[in-house]
């Protein structure tokens, strides 16, 4: 069984530490050690800090040696009773750390035992290494072996540094900061004053195969999460009962069911704005509950100071409790990745098995309300949106907490027409409808509304989806947010647009063959329709056949414009009428780059192919090139100015609840 807990160096005095064979043996450089004094010195001065600030240092991992490693390698010390621990991850930080306090220990006379009331603690190396002498005598330099090589190469990287202070710091007392950090690193929390103390996070596993442990953590240099520490928080043993026994057992069993249901891609990715490459989904939990202590902090620290909650609909006041939040969250447990373990390393102490259940049971709570969210079809695709959006999760769930269902479902509404912030526009026949921004402004195909325009046509699909299944006899269809979030998507011109045109001459001849193909299956061949002049017919044979033709692209592209009937007189109409919500839709960046500008026939014959495959096209792009949409021409080969008003009404139809009137 692992226990896990903070210690500050100082718990570490007194203690001895064996470094088995299978570590390489310390190597840290003087840019590692440098870093470390650098961060103690920042740390070590800095005025803004409070009583019973801490400075935190990684993970070490340790395993109490047992009798035959003891007597196998000769382990034999008058510290703690001749206990040692066989260091498995971290002993770099801690030989780093042993450099330091030897340094200041023979710099300054200090005698820890009379001034702190512990020895420095012991480090031995199963190096088979004859010398040992660079251990206890660092400051003699020594080239015996690669360890003795580079420990006493620290211990003078740490002598130069110290050396260096009136220079770098330009502060001519080296002796105060060399007595400030003797403070530091022998400061405990409970005697800890401005200057604060160093602490480690203290990994002690139960694991009879050290060696394993160590691989895990050091093959791709896999460092412990705070998942896996919380967890033995968890499941650490806090008496030998039946109870306590039974509630082990139980916590790593609904853990694992937990972290199962959370490593479902659906899930995950409903749950996600982006699609985050943790190793356990859990630790997502803990990341939110941390998140509402934040917010919890922000609230309490603005009501001292203005004396009322703060109003999450002005954004200044917001701001500001959001930012009270994270300070007060960082002066508690820091702002490393190790601050959520603390965090609940706090809640951990002299607890008992209530109070563990009591824990656990908020654990349960998150997941199984995020469970509902997944499994309520209606919750799901709202909820989906607004962390696309890039809604906090816990804002979310304040509107969840307390509420009905109906209420829920109704705030959740209110919320996407606040992100949103679109108004409905409709003319005076009653019919011509459009969108625009809560500034005035048309939200067309342009830089400052993509954005806008790419949230509107998601929830688009999304809305279309809730609608549709309410009409399903049997079963639902959900908006795949897996799908979605695993690949990059372009807002598409469904009538084709100037806005990339193609340049080398092959790639031209290239899309001019494939439009003609394809208009072709139509019934359209340009030599034998009347839809343009012989002499069109005319300049597409000396594009295609002569190299030394002086047929533009453009005039080109112009001619198979009228083929298809996507022919507009001026550019000035097409960009007013092909900029347009009617004339756009979601499609994958990828397929989209591919299209090169292509005729509708080229692009519909494209996503048809497309979806045959299985690669995911949202539905209602699917619809736009199907023409699915009452009122559209189906019969046309083309996109036309009258498809381009019906599949905007629609559309703004769909969305009508989420527009402001």
């Amino acid at each position: 069984m692992s226990e896990i807990m903070l210690k500050s160096v100082y718990d570490l005095l007194d203690k001895n530490y064996f470094i088995p064979s299978y570590q390489r043996g310390y190597r840290w450089g003087k840019r590692q050690i440098w870093d470390l004094l650098e961060d103690l010195y920042s740390f070590a001065f800095d005025k803004s800090k409070k009583d019973g600030s801490f400075y935190c240092l990684q993970p070490i991992v340790v395993r109490k040696c047992d009798y035959d490693t003891k007597t196998a390698n000769g382990l034999q010390s008058e510290l703690d009773n001749n206990e040692w621990y066989e260091v498995i991850d971290g002993q770099q930080r801690l030989t780093s750390i042993y450099l330091i306090l030897k340094y200041l220990i023979d710099t300054d006379n200090h005698d820890l035992y009379n001034d702190y009331g512990k020895h420095l603690f012991r480090l031995s190396y199963q190096t088979h290494c004859a010398d040992t002498n660079y251990i206890a005598n660092p400051s003699v330099p020594s080239n015996s072996s690669p360890n003795a090589y580079y420990m006493t190469e620290g211990y003078k990287n740490i002598s130069e540094w110290f050396s260096a202070i009136p220079e770098t710091k330009n502060i001519p007392q080296v002796k105060t900061i060399r007595s400030r950090f003797i403070e530091l690193l022998t400061n405990t929390r409970d005697q800890s004053d401005k200057i604060g103390y160093v602490q480690v996070i203290w990994y002690e596993t139960g694991d009879p195969d050290p060696i394993k442990t160590f691989t895990r953590l050091n093959i791709g240099k896999i460092p412990l999460k705070n998942a896996e520490l919380i967890k033995a928080l968890f499941l650490q043993k806090r008496d030998n009962s039946e109870i306590s026994n039974i509630q082990q057992i139980q916590i790593a069993k609904e853990w694992d069911q937990i972290e199962a249901a959370l490593q479902n891609k659906r899930i995950w990715a409903f749950l996600n704005k982006d699609l985050p490459d943790t190793p356990a989904h859990i630790e997502f939990i803990f990341d939110v509950i941390v998140s509402i202590e934040k917010d919890r902090l922000g609230e309490e620290e603005y009501f001292k100071i203005h004396g009322l909650q703060p109003n999450e609909n002005i954004p200044k006041q917001r701001k500001e409790k959001t930012e009270l939040g994270e300070r007060k969250f960082a002066d508690k447990y820091g702002t490393d990745e190790y601050a959520s373990f603390r965090f609940f390393s706090a809640r951990f102490e002299n607890i008992d098995r209530a109070v563990m259940e009591a824990e656990w049971d908020t654990v349960r709570e998150y997941y199984e309300t995020f469970a509902e969210w997944y499994n309520n079809p209606l919750w799901y695709h709202y909820i989906g949106f607004l962390i696309y959006c890039g809604k906090p999760i816990t804002e979310i769930y304040k509107l969840y907490k307390d509420k009905t269902k109906a209420e829920f479902a109704a705030g959740l509404i209110d919320a996407i027409k606040k992100e949103l912030g679109v108004y409905l526009i409709v003319s005076g026949d009653g019919e011509s409808k459009d969108i625009e921004s809560e500034k005035g402004d048309p939200i067309i195909y342009a830089s400052k509304t993509k954005d806008k325009l790419k949230q509107l046509l998601v929830l688009y699909n999304i809305e279309y989806i809730i609608q549709k299944n309410k009409d399903a006899e049997s079963g639902y269809i959900l908006f795949p947010f897996d799908l979605f979030k695993s690949e990059k998507w372009d807002i598409e011109h469904v009538d084709s647009f100037t806005t990339n045109p193609l340049t080398e001459a092959g790639q031209q001849k290239e899309w001019l063959r494939t439009a003609l193909d394809d208009l072709k299956e139509y019934g359209i061949v340009y030599s034998e329709t009347e839809k343009i002049s012989d002499g069109e017919a005319t300049k597409i044979d000396s594009f295609l056949e002569d190299p030394d033709s002086t047929v533009t692209f453009n005039e080109i592209k112009l001619i198979v414009s009228k083929l298809s009937g996507e022919y507009l007189p001026t550019e000035e109409v097409k960009k007013d009428i092909k900029n347009t919500i009617g004339n756009l839709t979601l499609l994958n960046a990828d397929i989209n780059r591919g299209y090169g500008n292509s005729i509708f026939p080229s692009k519909k014959k494209q996503i048809t192919q497309k979806d045959a495959e299985g690669r995911f096209i949202p539905i209602c792009t699917k619809n736009v090139f199907l023409k699915n949409f009452i009122g559209v021409n189906n019969t046309s080969i083309s996109w036309g100015e009258t498809d381009m008003k019906q599949y905007r009404k629609n559309i703004v139809d769909v969305l009508d609840k989420f527009l402001n009137k």
